[in-house]
């Protein structure tokens, strides 16, 4: 780590306004739904068990350099910002 590296000593953004909400895309709807459908079919420990599983193979993937780049039509901006 670098030692010259410090911390910005003002506050940043404006406290007076409130921050923005988190862009709810489809997939957000369907993985709400999923998780509803696995804890009604299975029962809350293992719907999360099956969730944990799923993101343990989604890491794999990751690490494995497998990942795959967000879809440009859903990027925040046209630069996929």
């Amino acid at each position: 780590m670098n030692d010259n590296v410090k911390p910005w000593p003002n506050v940043a953004g404006r406290m007076e306004i409130e921050q923005p909400k988190r862009i709810m895309r489809p997939c957000d709807y369907g993985l709400l739904g999923a998780i509803n459908s696995l804890e009604t079919q299975l029962g809350t420990i293992e719907a999360y068990n099956r969730l944990a599983e799923a993101a343990q193979q989604l890491r794999d993937k990751i690490e494995a350099g497998n990942a795959k780049p967000q879809n440009p039509m859903f990027a925040k901006s046209i630069r996929g910002d």
